[in-house]
C-alpha cells in the first residue's frame, strides 16, 4: 500500500549473535565463522530476511479461516497442528535474489562471500 506506514512495534526480540544489515525491515546474518563451527546451524544463527514486521501470536488463541468450493472453516494453529505427525528434516536452503555485488566468474570456483566485512 502506498503511504502506509509499517507498524514494528510488536517484533519479537532476534539473536543477539547476528548482524544486522537492516532494522525496518529486519535483516540480518551471522558471521561466517560462526557458521562454520557447527555441522547444522543453530537457531541463533539462522539468517533474518524479512519484508515487513513479524508478530508473535498465541496459537491457541490465533484463528485461521479456510474458504473452499463455497464452504468456510476456522481453526487455531493448534488444532492445526493436532491433525498432522511432528516431522524433523535436515534441509539445505539457497537464496536466490538481489546481491550487494555483481557474482564474478571467479567467484564460481570458491565460496561466495556477500559481505566482504564478515
Amino acid at each position: 500500500m502506498i503511504g502506509h506506514t509499517m507498524d514494528y512495534s510488536c517484533e519479537p526480540d532476534h539473536s543477539t549473535h547476528l548482524v544486522v544489515r537492516g532494522e525496518h525491515p529486519f535483516n540480518a546474518e551471522p558471521m561466517a565463522a560462526a557458521l562454520v563451527e557447527f555441522k547444522l546451524t543453530p537457531e541463533e544463527l539462522v539468517y533474518c530476511r524479512n519484508h515487513g514486521p513479524v508478530r508473535e501470536f498465541d496459537p491457541e488463541d490465533y484463528i485461521v479461516t479456510f474458504k473452499a468450493f463455497g464452504k468456510q472453516s476456522k481453526m487455531t494453529i493448534n488444532a492445526i497442528k493436532s491433525l498432522f505427525p511432528t516431522v524433523e528434516s535436515v534441509n539445505a536452503l539457497q537464496v536466490s535474489s538481489l546481491h550487494p555485488s555483481p557474482i564474478q566468474v571467479s567467484d564460481i570456483q570458491s565460496p561466495v562471500r556477500w559481505d566482504k566485512k564478515n
